[in-house]
């Protein structure tokens, strides 16, 4: 049995959305003991300011991640993004592991992947890696990342500015679908994860900021290049 209450949406108060901005953002869901609310604008899911987790429970949730580069499993898992990154990088690009966590022996798993490529990437992560490299930089990565985003639009911002013209930014996170969000999704329950998108959501995100398509999956991995 699900965990979950529909919300009837005239009832409740809007939200404002903290990726496109519209203020008729509605209440969605309640589950896992925190609200969570959806833009019809960019289809965002988002939970509101007031259920954020303390800084301090957030960090201990990530250190608890096992990032291991001699688990292949954790490995097959970056591939998804790294490889089709990869494919549409030149050879001796720089770019951004943003995001990076926390790593057992001090270098990322996915800056390990690329620089196996010939292409050098930095790590940067609020917690663990807080000194931001230079840019600005032929890529920017940021698996599992968007979905812990607290001001998606302002983040997104920076990396846009961080990025040379014709960068790619490439995102792996999981795209909601409605039965899979009802239905007590592993993902939606983590409480450090504060925004879900789909492919509308990335839509938006193109044509507000100035990036194109580049590839998708259309399920976790999208590759977005600055125009």
């Amino acid at each position: 049995m699900s965990d979950t209450t529909s919300h009837t949406p005239k009832d409740e108060q809007h939200e404002t959305c903290p990726l496109c901005g519209s203020d008729d953002a509605e209440p969605y869901l309640q589950a896992d003991a925190r609200d969570y609310s959806h833009c019809p604008v960019c289809r965002l899911i988002f939970v509101p300011p007031g259920f954020w987790p303390a800084p301090e429970a957030e960090k201990a949730r990530y250190e608890q991640h096992q990032n291991y580069g001699s688990d292949e499993g954790y490995i097959a898992f970056l591939r998804q993004l790294s490889e089709p990154l990869v494919r549409l990088l030149p050879q001796g690009a720089r770019g951004l592991d943003f995001g990076a966590g926390p790593a057992s022996d001090g270098h990322p798993v996915l800056c390990e992947l690329f620089q196996a490529q010939g292409i050098k990437c930095l790590p940067y992560d609020t917690y663990f890696f807080p000194e931001t490299p230079d840019g600005p930089f032929d890529f920017i990565a940021a698996s599992e990342t968007f979905e812990h985003l607290r001001h998606p639009r302002e983040e997104i911002g920076r990396i846009y500015e961080n990025l040379k013209p014709g960068g790619l930014l490439g995102v792996m996170t999981a795209f909601w679908e409605e039965a899979l969000f009802a239905n007590n999704w592993h993902y939606r329950r983590d409480f450090t994860h504060l925004c879900f998108y789909r492919m509308e959501s990335f839509a938006w995100i193109q044509e507000n900021f100035g990036f194109a398509c580049r590839w998708t999956d259309e399920r976790r991995v999208i590759i977005l290049e600055k125009l």
